[in-house]
């Protein structure tokens, strides 16, 4: 089994609490969601602790991209949060 497929369920797991069609800023809304969530954050956090910030939120952007279809647009600055700067914009 991948080394990230805890990620990959996580991510399977927010979208199906997020209202389709997805817009372009569907990762986005996919961070919004961890960070408002006590428990969704916790899971991050463990996430996080095994694989790094870094690799956590890169394999949440490729999987909600994977998981919806999508294809990337374009790379855009995120609004301030705790957890990204940036994401990428998907589209059709």
């Amino acid at each position: 089994m991948k080394k990230t497929a805890g990620v990959r369920i996580f991510v399977q797991d927010i979208l199906r609490k997020i209202s389709k069609p997805y817009g372009e800023d569907i990762i986005l809304n996919v961070f919004r969601k961890i960070e408002k969530d006590r428990d969704l954050k916790r899971c991050y956090t463990l996430l996080v602790h095994e694989l790094g910030k870094y690799a956590v939120n890169t394999w949440i952007g490729k999987y909600t991209k994977e998981l919806t279809g999508m294809k990337s647009l374009t790379r855009t600055p995120a609004p301030h949060g705790p957890i990204i700067t940036s994401y990428t914009k998907l589209g059709d």
